[in-house]
């Protein structure tokens, strides 16, 4: 079974050292609200706390050493080691596909605006996502590296993690479920697409999915989201998708105007 943040938070602490340990579960499920709220630069910052975290935590699990201190580059540097001076518990493979993660996150999070002023980049949608999908590999892998549980155990509880943390859509038998019930029968809508695999699903799905909102509201939503081109049906009979102006109007302005519980 899945855990929660703090339960993972509890289970890491026995084997790591607790700081660097709440720091990374921490950093990753701001970075996943911050993402989801369309809030870029934070989430690319907590981007960049994530990497010292993780980086440190790798450093204990590969040389029993703690640091609150080092920071990833230093740190990879050691835990690569291409010369093999050192004594390693971690792969060769796993220190050097980790750490290259770790960097390219890191170095990325630094040159493109988020943290130092840039008068080419500043911290967007793109970058975010990019920085995003690195960064949950990197804590699916160092959960992995330091876990040692079935990956399908650390996917399911990386995906615990946010939806608990960050309880927007709750899924149940693969049937999910917009939990702010004053939500607009478009933005339902919106956010049950956008949470659909390859944000697509038949007509008669998305209505069944929709549980806030009257089956006539619904119809109507569906018109007016086609004529502005936020949805678009596709070459499957009955099949709507999201489309790029859709996800934006979910990013930019549905999702930060909901109250969590």
């Amino acid at each position: 079974m899945p855990l929660t943040a703090k339960q993972l938070t509890i289970e890491l602490c026995k084997i790591l050292d607790p700081a660097n340990t709440q720091a990374a579960i921490e950093s990753y499920v701001e970075m996943q609200q911050r993402f989801l709220a369309g809030d870029w630069q934070p989430s690319e910052l907590d981007g960049g706390r994530l990497c010292e975290a993780i980086a440190r935590c790798v450093y204990e699990l590969d040389g029993g050493t703690i640091t609150h201190s080092q920071l990833p580059g230093e740190i990879c540097e050691k835990v690569e080691d291409v010369k093999n001076q050192h004594k390693h518990n971690l792969s060769s493979p796993e220190r050097t596909h980790i750490c290259k993660a770790i960097s390219l996150v890191y170095k990325f999070r630094s040159a493109r605006g988020s943290v130092h002023i840039s008068p080419i980049y500043k911290a967007d949608y793109m970058d975010s996502m990019m920085m995003v999908h690195a960064s949950k590999w990197i804590f699916a892998e160092f959960l992995r590296l330091a876990w040692k549980k079935d990956k399908t155990v650390i996917a399911e509880t990386i995906a615990q993690i946010v939806q608990l943390e960050y309880s927007l859509i709750h899924e149940l038998d693969g049937t999910p479920l917009v939990l702010d019930s004053g939500v607009t029968a478009p933005a339902e809508l919106l956010l049950l697409l956008n949470h659909a695999e390859n944000h697509r699903l038949p007509k008669e799905e998305l209505v069944r999915q929709a549980k806030n909102n009257a089956p006539k509201s619904l119809a109507v939503a569906i018109s007016r989201l086609l004529k502005e081109n936020e949805i678009r049906y596709t070459g499957s009979a009955g099949e709507v998708a999201l489309t790029p102006k859709g996800q934006k109007r979910v990013i930019e302005k549905i999702i930060p105007s909901i109250k969590l519980p």
